[in-house]
């Protein structure tokens, strides 16, 4: 793109060419004191109330005195608009992102910048309740797709000028606004520094929601759980930052990243720290039940069904030896069977139009829950089994898609190897998880290495009497070295 001309015939040639059949585009000719000036906004990005009174009004009503047109610029700028977001821009690739923004651009014949000036009205979602995060007794608010919407949520929960927002333009192609959020009080300065320049040096060509920049956050290791968090609250998100930790805002996704993420953090809710401490130390071990079951119990199911009969009480053996003579598959293949029925009409029933979204719960309770049994495809005992491992999984959402794959490896290495396939499989994942160290920060945390003043708020939950006095900070941790990053 290339810089703003001083002559206004060749910026509104510019401007024409560029937006040819851009029937948003407006542009209007105007003289401000004998001067001829372009004032250019796209429809629909901006308040038409705003723009009359707030700059139509007082250009065309300007009278005083100047010499230059540069000095009438400066004069524009500081005594005649009354917009609060001013900028001076020199290209008009600037001038394009601005328009796209929000902002009505000013071009004044014989100045070589223009003046773009926030006035934005485009229509915007509410900040209703969290539609992936549900709580019961939390906020019931959320981030949504507007940039500086989320960012005055931040600041409206965190009310210092500790918190810091820096705003970073991203893609090679197509610019897109990026927001770093860190406390500085909290955050280390390494830490911020190694994500700017991550951020800053990935070659994406244009970015569109936050999963793109994830994957540059995230760790070189290769593994099925991600280093990098994301959440759709507010107050989760605010709860991260006073860890110290940094977060990254995409505009036009309502969905916040931040890094280092830690393995347990898949198991905290809202709900938690709203609970008595008994009963969230309850649902704390319940996921961590949960994800464990999810993950084994079809594939040990499979191995001890197929390899290791001796380990079944025998009235169990007997049902499951009566279901499976009547089937024609092996466990490994009606497990892999039920489990790849599920996920298709799992996925079905989320891209299907809620309308008739509840046809595909009809049609999988009688094809997955009623038919194959009937139909001596699939044995009642491994339908009981698959029934529980896909609710658990649900228990820890996060950990979803995760979870979902591993399942599927277990099914396998349990019909194939056994047991012994099961445990080398969870001691290979254990490892894996213990290797991930995200800006120096161990994913496995404070798990391993151990860290026992964080264990009131891992495994339990202590009370907030207890855990008022702690002053949690990500980088206090055992084994973590910011500095060799």
């Amino acid at each position: 793109m290339s810089n703003i001309y001083s002559s206004i015939i060749d910026n509104k040639n510019k401007l024409e060419t560029d937006f040819q059949d851009c029937s948003d585009f407006l542009l209007r000719e105007c003289l401000v004191n004998k001067t001829e000036c372009v004032v250019c906004v796209l429809d629909g990005m901006v308040d038409s109330l705003q723009l009359s009174h707030m700059i139509m009004e007082p250009l065309l009503s300007f009278k005083g005195s100047y010499k230059t047109s540069a000095e009438l610029f400066e004069t524009l700028k500081t005594c005649v608009v009354n917009s609060l977001e001013l900028n001076d821009v020199n290209t008009f690739e600037d001038a394009y992102f601005y328009l796209a923004s929000g902002f009505a651009v000013v071009f004044i014949d014989g100045v070589s910048k223009c003046l773009a000036m926030g006035i934005q009205g485009f229509s915007k979602r509410n900040t209703d309740e969290p539609p992936i995060e549900s709580d019961i007794k939390g906020a019931k608010e959320c981030l949504v797709e507007t940039l500086n919407d989320n960012k005055a949520i931040l600041r409206r929960r965190l009310k210092t000028p500790d918190l810091k927002l820096k705003q970073l333009l991203i893609g090679n192609s197509i610019k897109k606004s990026v927001v770093i959020a860190y406390l500085k009080s909290a955050a280390d300065e390494e830490l911020v520094s190694e994500v700017e320049n991550k951020i800053n040096s990935a070659p994406i060509e244009t970015l569109q929601d936050f999963g793109e920049i994830s994957a540059f956050l995230d760790s070189d290791i290769s593994s099925f759980f991600s280093a990098v968090g994301n959440t759709e609250r507010p107050d989760t998100l605010c709860s991260k930052l006073l860890e110290g930790r940094v977060a990254v805002l995409v505009d036009g996704s309502p969905f916040a990243v931040y890094v280092p993420h830690l393995f347990s953090d898949s198991f905290n809710t809202v709900d938690d720290y709203d609970d008595l401490p008994f009963y969230a130390t309850f649902n704390r071990l319940l996921k961590y039940f949960a994800f464990f079951i999810s993950i084994v119990l079809p594939g040990f199911y499979v191995a001890t069904g197929t390899f290791h009969q001796e380990l079944i009480p025998t009235s169990l053996l007997y049902t499951i030896a009566m279901a499976e003579a009547t089937t024609p598959f092996s466990l490994m293949q009606e497990a892999i069977m039920e489990f790849v029925l599920y996920e298709i009409m799992r996925e079905a029933g989320i891209r299907l139009p809620k309308m008739i979204g509840h046809a595909v719960a009809i049609i999988g309770a009688l094809v997955i829950g009623d038919a194959v049994v009937n139909a001596g495809l699939v044995g009642s005992p491994m339908l009981v089994i698959v029934a529980i491992t896909a609710i658990a999984s649900y228990v820890i959402y996060p950990l979803y898609e995760s979870v979902s794959v591993l399942r599927l490896i277990f099914i396998i290495v349990g019909g194939l190897t056994g047991i012994y396939g099961i445990v080398l499989g969870i001691s290979v994942i254990c490892v894996n998880i213990a290797a991930l160290n995200p800006y120096g920060v161990p994913y496995s945390a404070p798990i391993s290495p151990l860290n026992v003043k964080s264990l009131g708020d891992l495994f339990y939950r202590d009370s907030w009497k207890k855990l008022a006095r702690r002053k949690v900070r990500i980088q206090n941790l055992r084994g973590v070295n910011i500095d060799e990053v």
